[in-house]
């Protein structure tokens, strides 16, 4: 939810009682901050609905902080984008059926333009941004829109109907060819100038001579050591120094004199560099629009897909190889003979034995043994199976292309390289009293992770659990807000899944004691198991790594457990996503006897549950887990009996 109402700035237009900010000049030469905008085009009902909901915040967002939900607000609009989009729709006079329906805008700024969180610069700069929307599309053409502060860097979301003069849905008129997208951008950037937001360097190197004019400044390799020494020397003078004043003033003019041009492409680099990481910064929100609309996009095709797919049965394939002549075989109804070659065919799709290769749908098979184009193949369709069956065989072949496509951007979309949340030990103190008394662990325990530096407080007062490589290398981090009433949980921009994982080693090996694994759903579930086992006097090797919720299994930690003759236990959630992470374990490793599970006590719902109870952490078993004959822990280490259900669990 966001809350409506859009402000209005000062005498001037531009800031409150006629200030007007110009904040992208501080810095001088090597400061940088760059206006942003990009525009996406969105030709669905059902794109736009989606839209709608990520940025009125009515499904869960990743990126997004729900403690700064309410910071959000709406600037156009009635918070239903579909009806905002159709009211519009209804004044055009002439539409084409393909026709864009509507032009997607992110408008920001650099991260440091907004970084010292001052309200009115933050509101001028809305105000101008949205009179810009206006002002270029026309005010009736801008039906919703809503500034997002609850993200890294505040951003505004509109979504433009793209009416033009004669009511004619037309999005070329703006966004047709790159000089008209080019000519946007411009247009953007000089509505930001008063701001000191600029545009950036066009082009790339190869391209364009004011960019070959600007590296031609930074050509030159900065000096080695010897040369700057030899820069720096002193003449040694050849006679009596009569006005030693005037000697030094000389030499003072040579040194400068030789270490200037050094230091102006010195300065240039610098420059150059700090442009470079701004815009890479601002791009981030932009990036990260992207990755969800692909995947919105595709999420609607593999919906259509589905949906396709039943109607598949009116071409089934079976009646297109009868009818081309082809021959079943009496022992399999799945395989047919044809002009000397064998095709197996099953839930619409096929494969040729002889040539090695298949497809998908009848117009696919036609093709296939006929060798028809496309045209030809659904002509064929009609004439033999009708018309109606023709249509459905080439929606369904286009749905499946399109499924193929969006799956191959999603795969290959960029995204934001992970940059670890820098650390704030001003803020470690609130973050570690949260552990230790909202979360009751052992404030040892969680001193020993901090000093490690898997365990930190970043500049939002969330504590940061980073997840690592085998390597030691930072590849993402799951964040937890520690804030009064924050609910916030979620992983830092950039992270993968399939990419490390959050994990940390107690205890010392011993010699007639095997190491133990526990895998766990969350960090604090992590050291929760942990403080609990320690508590019940275990002090042998024991491994805890997090799966971050239903993310990827930490098949490393495992394998390597598994390797050293290790038991591993799958401490996971006293519910149904506990039992769907076992079962992938179980898919996983058929065949390791090695592999139990291991729930939290009865009543609590995950081990901080199980920590936080007084009685679970001072009772302790009648011997430690590694002295046990059999390893299955099923929350023995806690000091309690198995229950039914956990007798029933069986090993891999």
């Amino acid at each position: 939810m966001v809350r409506t109402g859009e402000g209005t700035a000062g005498a001037d237009g531009r800031g409150n009682a006629g200030t007007r900010h110009n904040a992208g000049r501080v810095g001088g030469a090597l400061g940088g901050r760059y206006a942003v905008m990009r525009v996406a085009k969105l030709k669905t009902r059902g794109e736009i609905g989606a839209l709608g909901k990520h940025n009125e915040r009515d499904r869960e967002t990743r990126n997004a902080d729900a403690a700064r939900l309410g910071d959000n607000e709406r600037l156009a609009g009635t918070g239903d984008w579909c009806a905002d989009v159709e009211r519009r729709l209804a004044d055009a006079r002439y539409r084409r059926p393909d026709a864009v329906l509507g032009l997607e805008h992110v408008l920001t700024a650099s991260k440091d333009f907004f970084a010292d969180g001052d309200p009115g610069r933050l509101a001028t700069w809305r105000d101008a941004a949205m009179a810009w929307l206006r002002a270029t599309y026309g005010e009736k053409n801008v039906v919703a829109a809503v500034l997002h502060r609850d993200e890294i860097t505040p951003h505004i979301q509109a979504v433009v109907v793209p009416l033009d003069a004669r009511d004619h849905l037309n999005a070329k008129h703006w966004t047709g060819g790159r000089e008209k997208l080019s000519a946007l951008q411009d247009s953007y950037a000089r509505a930001m100038e008063p701001f000191g937001l600029e545009r950036g360097v066009r082009g790339s190197v190869a391209e364009h001579q004011t960019v070959k004019e600007f590296y031609a400044k930074i050509e030159t390799p900065t000096p080695a050591t010897d040369v700057v020494r030899e820069q720096l020397a002193v003449d040694k003078p050849g006679r009596i120094v009569t006005n030693p004043d005037r000697w030094a003033s000389e030499q003072q003019e040579r040194i400068v004199e030789r270490i200037a041009p050094t230091l102006d492409a010195a300065l240039v680099k610098a420059q150059h560099y700090e442009e470079q990481a701004a815009k890479a910064e601002a791009n981030i929100v932009v990036l990260q629009q992207r990755v969800r609309q692909v995947e919105q996009e595709r999420d609607a095709l593999q919906r259509d897909y589905r949906a396709m797919t039943a109607q598949l049965r009116a071409v089934d394939l079976p009646t297109v190889i009868e009818r081309l002549g082809g021959e079943q075989d009496k022992h399999d109804r799945h395989k047919w003979r044809i002009d000397g070659e064998h095709v197996s065919m099953t839930n619409g799709v096929f494969y040729n034995h002889d040539r090695q290769s298949g497809g998908g749908g009848a117009i696919d098979l036609v093709q296939h043994l006929t060798g028809y184009d496309f045209k030809d193949a659904v002509a064929y369709l009609r004439d033999q199976h009708g018309g109606e069956a023709a249509v459905t065989a080439a929606t369904w072949h286009a749905a499946r292309a399109g499924q193929v496509q969006a799956q191959d951007i999603v795969d290959h979309a960029e995204r934001p390289a992970f940059r670890a949340p820098t650390p704030d030990e001003t803020r470690w103190s609130g973050v570690r009293t949260y552990l230790v008394e909202q979360r009751a662990l052992p404030a040892g325990l969680v001193d020993d992770v901090h000093q490690r530096g898997i365990v930190y407080a970043d500049s939002r007062s969330n504590a940061v659990f980073l997840r690592q490589d085998a390597d030691g290398n930072a590849t993402g981090a799951s964040l937890r807000g520690t804030l009064p009433g924050s609910e916030f949980k979620g992983l830092a921009a950039g992270t993968r899944r399939d990419e490390g994982h959050f994990a940390f080693t107690v205890g010392k090996p011993e010699m007639h004691a095997a190491p133990q694994v526990y895998v766990v759903e969350s960090p604090i579930d992590g050291l929760s198991r942990a403080a609990l086992l320690r508590a019940a006097g275990d002090r042998h090797e024991m491994t805890f790594a997090s799966t971050d919720g239903h993310g990827e299994l930490p098949r490393r930690q495992i394998d390597e457990g598994l390797a050293r003759h290790a038991l591993v236990h799958c401490s996971f959630d006293n519910d149904a996503g506990g039992t769907t992470l076992w079962k992938r374990v179980q898919e996983a490793y058929p065949r390791a006897a090695a592999i139990v599970r291991d729930r939290p006590p009865a009543g609590c719902k995950d081990w901080n549950d199980a920590q936080r109870q007084p009685t679970q952490r001072q009772e302790r078993p009648e011997k430690p887990s590694h002295q046990r004959e059999h390893a299955p822990s099923h929350g023995q280490g806690v000091g309690r009996p198995p229950s039914r259900d956990e007798r029933d669990d069986r090993r891999l």
